[in-house]
């Protein structure tokens, strides 16, 4: 179960990026994310979600990679709340992107 609440994580890392790239580029949405606005001011857009996004899957494929010992139920029951909360993150993004 924690391998495919890691692996869902990992996916919606990948689509919470898409979805705040093409909304920060073509739909005017405003960042509320003031990492992501410092390095998108330093470095640019695109460069700034690849490297904050690639950094989060780092720690997500050590996660996966070390799930054999992941043997507590409230590990997997942390891996399930944060799915369901960035599940809602990325469809709140969507709802924003789509809307403007």
């Amino acid at each position: 179960m924690n391998a495919y609440f890691i692996v869902i994580f990992g996916l919606l890392q990948v689509a919470d990026g898409i979805v705040t790239f093409f909304g920060l580029k073509f739909a005017e949405v405003d960042e509320v994310n003031p990492v992501l606005n410092f390095f998108a001011d330093m470095i640019g857009l695109g460069f700034s979600i690849t490297l904050i996004k690639l950094a989060g899957l780092a720690f997500i494929a050590f996660l996966f990679y070390d799930r054999h010992k992941m043997k507590s139920r409230w590990i997997t029951t942390t891996l399930g709340l944060s799915v369901t909360f960035y599940s809602w993150v990325v469809s709140n993004n969507v709802m924003l992107v789509v809307g403007a």
